[in-house]
């Protein structure tokens, strides 16, 4: 049994909800989405569990107020969202109360800037920051810790030994240079359709972090 109804289902049991604009969303002007991006609350002031849960947050002003522009270019497709589209059912309710499901991020009340896009370390770590990289991999993406919500990822300081080729190939095919495939739960065809400047700044900041 899921912890939420609708939407598709995490490895946790916890299911995402998303919302498109045959729902409630068409109504919310750019700055409730705005909010519910950088804070995970709704236009009538809700709590957007799943959303709160993310490191959305951390996407720079600009590069939110691009992302809202995109949703907004997008026709309108699928069923409509329910509202209010994060619904607890008896489980999930439970395991929230016991505290087994986190309590969401921090309230950001300050501007977000993102540093200058290139192949730089600094700039990989703003990628990595808001891609939800260490919820899987660690807070240091020196491995994630048995007991934790989240599937357990690798430690990603190996990715320092590769090639930066390599890596690039990896992030497009599924498939590291040893010939293993990646996890299912590893979000690589998302991250490989960036673009080649921005995969070297996340090999730069991987190549950067002390082996554990």
């Amino acid at each position: 049994m899921a912890a939420m109804r609708g939407g598709s289902s995490r490895p946790n049991g916890i299911t995402i909800l998303t919302m498109s604009f045959t729902g409630p969303l068409k109504y919310w002007t750019d700055g409730e989405i705005f909010r519910a991006i950088r804070n995970g609350v709704d236009a009538n002031g809700r709590w957007l569990t799943i959303m709160s849960y993310t490191n959305a947050s951390r996407l720079s002003d600009e590069d939110t107020k691009a992302v809202i522009a995109y949703i907004r270019s997008v026709p309108a497709a699928g069923t409509q969202t329910p509202d209010p589209p994060d619904r607890f059912s008896l489980l999930g309710t439970a395991m929230l109360g016991a505290g087994m499901l986190p309590s969401g991020k921090p309230i950001v009340t300050s501007s977000v800037t993102a540093p200058p896009k290139g192949a730089t370390v600094e700039f990989g770590e703003y990628i990595l920051a808001y891609q939800d990289c260490s919820e899987c991999h660690g807070a240091q993406l020196n491995g994630g810790l048995p007991g934790q919500l989240s599937p357990l990822g690798p430690d990603l300081s190996v990715v320092k030994y590769w090639e930066l080729e390599e890596f690039i190939a990896t992030m497009r095919t599924g498939v590291d240079p040893n010939g293993h495939k990646l996890s299912g739960q590893m979000p690589w065809r998302p991250i490989g359709r960036i673009d080649d400047v921005e995969l070297r700044a996340i090999y730069e900041y991987l190549s950067y972090l002390p082996r554990s």
